[in-house]
């Protein structure tokens, strides 16, 4: 019988996706997984604080220049300023900046440098994770697992992300017309980079064709755990967003560290049982 144009034989191993999740679920509910979360949830809160400044000062910088320079240049602006409409339009943007929550009052260019080492953090932490999921390690991160390699493997991990996200987005657009399947097919192909990064030591381009190698056989499953994870992250978001100020950005943080804690812990489960090396697990409380 021929192999599925999406998958092609080659694990050795076929993937027990409910097992995976369950295996997941004790992970994200041991200490291990409760320090992962407390990072990650304290790391994006502070990553949103950054972002909503950003946001603050793009809404005063524009409604500065359309009521004063704008307006006091350009005689058709100072007329199109008195449409009530546009008053409505403006003064709906003076409260979007109300209620986006926490800020700080910082430079642009500060701004920015946080935000990037944030998102550095957030690999790191995901690396950690990896690495103690993988061993079965869940009555706390040990320090060993967490300063290995560490400044390595997160650069590489930031990268080899940053990278894979360009060519599916790049994939994506350019091949609308058949459903996005080869962006789809190359997600799922490489969704286990970050494990051949953290826990194989490899660098990025070893690592995604690791990923890539590992995958084959079960993309169906591996689709699967993504449409999974995928939901998750939906609901996620459909629960947190209607939050207005600080209790939604403390709501969204903590969650989100949560769903993120999670599919790391599902995809390391599956990258563990694809290389065929399962790791010694804590029995459930």
């Amino acid at each position: 019988m021929a192999a599925e144009p999406f998958d092609e034989p080659g694990s050795r191993t076929a993937l027990d996706v409910g097992s995976v999740f369950s295996n997941a679920l004790d992970e994200l509910l041991s200490v291990t997984g409760a320090q992962v979360v407390a990072a990650l949830a304290l790391i994006g809160f502070v990553t949103t604080t950054l972002w909503n400044s950003l946001f603050v000062r793009a809404v005063e910088w524009t409604l500065t220049t359309i009521r004063e320079d704008l307006a006091e240049t350009d005689p058709e602006v100072e007329a199109a300023l008195q449409d009530p409409h546009v008053q409505d339009a403006l003064r709906e943007l003076e409260r979007s900046v109300e209620s986006v929550g926490p800020t700080v009052d910082a430079p642009v260019p500060a701004i920015l440098l946080g935000i990037l080492a944030l998102a550095l953090l957030v690999e790191a932490a995901k690396i950690v994770a990896t690495r103690a999921f993988a061993a079965g390690e869940l009555d706390g991160v040990p320090t060993s697992l967490a300063t290995r390699r560490l400044a390595v493997a997160t650069l590489f991990g930031f990268l080899a992300g940053l990278a894979l996200k360009i060519v599916i987005t790049l994939t994506a657009g350019v091949t609308f017309f058949v459903l996005s399947i080869p962006a789809l097919f190359v997600f799922v192909g490489t969704m286990l980079y970050r494990q051949e990064i953290a826990i194989a030591d490899k660098g990025p381009l070893a690592a995604i064709s690791g990923s890539w190698g590992l995958v084959k056989g079960n993309r169906w499953r591996m689709l699967a755990i993504a449409v999974v994870l995928f939901v998750v992250w939906v609901v996620v978001w459909v629960v947190t967003t209607p939050i207005p100020g600080t209790t939604g950005v403390i709501a969204a943080a903590l969650l989100s560290a949560v769903e993120v804690t999670f599919g790391v812990a599902v995809v390391t489960e599956a990258y563990v049982r694809l290389r065929g090396e399962p790791a010694e697990r804590q029995p459930s409380a």
